[in-house]
């Protein structure tokens, strides 16, 4: 079988979500799928077509800003996909996120093969984000495929299905972690090396844009309440981004510049040590977001985690079950201070969630878990085309 995975998240990007596509193309590798990815690139980041054994990469070159990716690679995709479809033969194509699904879709019908349709998943938070949902409300009852996939149950219910998605044509597949580079064996010394001196060292890593930024100053705001009870302690803020300067200023206005450390942006390459090197992961979710790979990530170091009661896991349970990590309530800072406190105050409760977060993660998130989903949906669409079968 071949398919072809259209994605705009694919190394050389250090990102999370490159991560996750990268596992998920050598997972299908793994199991004698022959993969054709489209994805993007930035200047000369990498070769713009690399073929290797089963594995071909074509990479279109994006110029806009960032924020534009997701529209140019809806305008670029369709003649490099028409071109290359001159050279491969596919069995299957699956769109991961909305952008390359329309013409992915068109493409699929006339050559008469299924298309598969990954959604993350959507928010309405930032004027951007807004946009983006409801460009995918307008879109997605009208794109032809065999299956849209949804990251999480509570998207799919609250939005996908209410727009008019066909529940017999929708299914809940997560998103994965490579649980062999993100475990409890990973190795932090070094990393804790390069930190601020501190008995206790609490970590929050991502982008500082927008929404995340939001969820990051509560984080900041929470540490005037865990100094009072652990002065030698310290706030790791990881990340950069347009809104690293008004995190930078707050923390001045808190006056806690002494206690918080912004160490800038840590490669995926890196992230695991970062988890390991630290005694207590924080995050804090503003808004649901029922696809995070960095939650994932976090939960699967074994580090003790602090997050949000609201919907920020992927899968049918998108709430974190309370038994993997300790709770606080959205945007409140009292609430994750005491979380974080908890943890700095009792070991074993630390290494317990740490552990079963390990457990759970393993049982319902690894990305060989994850890819033989996967595999049974390719083959249960591919029967419905005898034609060609």
């Amino acid at each position: 079988m071949k398919i072809c995975f259209l994605t705009h998240a694919f190394p050389p990007a250090q990102t999370a979500a490159a991560s996750y596509s990268k596992n998920f193309v050598d997972e299908l590798l793994r199991n004698d799928i022959e993969v054709a990815v489209i994805t993007s690139r930035r200047e000369k980041s990498a070769e713009a077509i690399d073929i290797k054994d089963n594995l071909s990469v074509y990479r279109l070159n994006f110029q806009l800003p960032i924020f534009f990716d997701y529209f140019e690679f809806m305008i670029k995709v369709a003649p490099l996909l028409k071109k290359i479809s001159k050279i491969e033969n596919f069995d299957l194509i699956h769109s991961e996120h909305l952008f390359p699904a329309p013409y992915a879709a068109r493409f699929a019908r006339k050559r008469k093969i299924p298309h598969i349709v990954t959604i993350e998943g959507v928010s309405s938070v930032s004027p951007y984000s807004k946009l983006l949902f409801e460009m995918h409300k307008f879109l997605l009852p009208r794109i032809s495929y065999d299956c849209l996939v949804s990251w999480g149950r509570y998207v799919l219910e609250k939005h996908f299905i209410k727009w008019g998605v066909e529940r017999s044509k929708s299914c809940v597949i997560p998103g994965a972690v490579d649980t062999n580079e993100f475990n409890p064996e990973i190795d932090g010394s070094d990393v804790r090396k390069t930190l601020p001196e501190a008995e206790k060292i609490i970590l929050a890593a991502k982008p500082m844009y927008f929404t995340n930024a939001l969820g990051m100053a509560h984080i900041i705001k929470s540490m005037k309440l865990v100094v009072e009870e652990f002065p030698d302690c310290k706030l790791v803020l990881g990340g950069d981004g347009r809104m690293k300067g008004k995190l930078v200023a707050l923390t001045n206005k808190l006056g806690l510049k002494d206690k918080l450390k912004f160490v800038g942006w840590i490669s995926q390459k890196e992230m695991p040590k970062f988890y390991r090197a630290a005694d207590v992961i924080v995050d804090s979710f503003i808004f649901t977001h029922p696809g995070s790979i960095t939650a994932l990530e976090s939960l699967a170091s074994g580090t003790p985690n602090v997050m949000t009661e609201i919907e920020c896991l992927p899968g049918e349970i998108n709430v974190p079950p309370s038994d993997i990590a300790v709770l606080s309530k959205p945007g409140d800072e009292k609430s994750i201070a005491d979380g974080i406190i908890a943890l700095l105050e009792d070991s074993k409760l630390g290494k317990k969630i740490g552990n079963n977060a390990v457990d759970f993660v393993e049982k319902n998130f690894s990305i060989e878990v994850v890819t033989e989903k996967y595999l049974d949906l390719y083959s249960k669409v591919l029967d419905n085309y005898p034609a060609k079968y």
